[in-house]
């Protein structure tokens, strides 16, 4: 195995991290909480705290990205998650709890920006400075994301009815070993280093295009929140149930996660195209979206199902490639990516309980109106930096 492809199997399994740690906390909730069951003890503010820690965590860990090797920091906060895992699984009392909440939170933050910042340069490295790579890059990086984030619900079923919840975290901690031992055997010079020439702060914490970009971006996490809530409880409103409602649900996730490998080959080879095919996506989502709401039979409604899916896995990768490019021909500060992902942090912590209490007095139909409407107003402002950029 040559050097370049033994990273670029790294930056896969960092992907598969990012997208599996966030869903296995959100998952494991309800077994942290049976593990206090006989006491006193409130463990509410576990999840939330681990979000909490993003705010934070994620700019920090761009910072020290923009002063020290990529490697170091990845291979560290790996191995920070490793320990925090295993941790976990042997909690006895609630602030031990807490702290872990932080110390996972950080972790994982330390990772989510060392990987995303690795997906950059791995995939397509002799293109990335010349073509603007990072919107097929983040893409490709992303279809991993997506397949973790598939496997934490899986992984804490599996825990529930096979180990136990403390034998089944401490699996998934020595399953966190591999990528932690990959990240340490790869060739350092195959990792980005600190950038040079990095566009300064007090240029761009004002820049109005670089603003309206992270506003998006806010929105679009809004959106990506509510669609977390919406597959499921629509297919049932359909009628949907059994074997029949998680086939239903695994082409969405796959329709998702092929549009994401397409677009980075479309990308790939035609570099010029990834904005448009972003914006392009977005509008469609929100039609599609729109026709859901408004109630079709279940075949009509199953199909356009599925094409909501396909829509939205290239928009996330997309926005943070545009971000990223957008103020060419200096390189945006890694700091500015960890504001940027730390955003997600934020509106999960707000969004997610208005979603969960809507959920409860509405349908699925009826909250589908919501993202159709931030679909669209997602598409605004990036045709105006569309504008602004040709």
């Amino acid at each position: 195995m040559t050097s370049s492809l033994f990273v670029i199997v790294t930056t896969f399994f960092a992907g598969v991290v990012i997208g599996l740690i966030p869903t296995l906390i959100d998952a494991v909730k309800t077994l942290v909480a049976a593990r206090f069951k006989d006491t006193a003890i409130r463990t509410d503010w576990f999840v939330p705290l681990f979000y909490l820690t993003w705010l934070p965590a994620m700019p920090g860990a761009g910072l020290l990205l923009d002063n020290t090797h990529s490697k170091e920091i990845l291979f560290f906060g790996l191995v920070a998650l490793v320990l925090g895992v295993a941790w976990l699984a042997l909690i006895n009392s609630l602030a031990s709890l807490l702290v872990n909440a932080i110390f996972l939170g950080t972790a994982y933050s330390t990772v989510a920006v060392a990987g995303i910042r690795l997906m950059t340069s791995a995939f397509f490295p002799d293109y990335v400075e010349t073509d603007k790579m990072n919107i097929a890059s983040l893409n490709l990086g992303f279809v991993m994301v997506a397949f973790g984030a598939l496997l934490g619900p899986g992984t804490v079923k599996a825990i529930e009815r096979w180990s136990g919840y403390r034998q089944g975290l401490l699996y998934v901690s020595a399953a966190l070993i591999l990528p932690a031992a990959l990240t340490a055997l790869c060739d350092r010079s195959r990792f980005p280093s600190a950038p040079e020439n990095a566009a300064p702060w007090h240029e761009l914490y004002l820049h109005p295009h670089l603003m309206l970009i992270a506003g998006v971006i806010l929105l679009y996490f809004i959106l990506e929140n509510l669609l977390e809530y919406w597959p499921e409880a629509f297919l049932k409103d359909i009628e949907y149930q059994g074997g029949r409602l998680k086939l239903t649900l695994l082409v969405f996730w796959l329709a998702f996660i092929g549009t994401r490998a397409a677009a980075a080959w479309w990308v790939y080879h035609h570099p010029g195209h990834g904005f448009a095919i972003t914006i392009l996506l977005i509008i469609a989502s929100g039609c599609v979206l729109g026709n859901l709401a408004g109630g079709f039979d279940v075949g009509s409604s199953t199909f356009g199902f599925w094409l909501a899916g396909a829509c939205y896995g290239p928009i996330l990768p997309g926005l943070l490639g545009i971000a990223l490019d957008f103020y060419h021909p200096l390189p945006l500060p890694v700091s500015a990516l960890g504001v940027i992902l730390a955003l997600s942090g934020l509106d999960t912590l707000v969004v997610r309980p208005l979603v969960s209490a809507s959920a409860e007095a509405r349908s699925a139909r009826s909250l589908m109106r919501v993202p159709t409407f931030l679909a669209f107003a997602l598409a605004a402002p990036l045709l105006l930096l569309a504008f602004f950029r040709s």
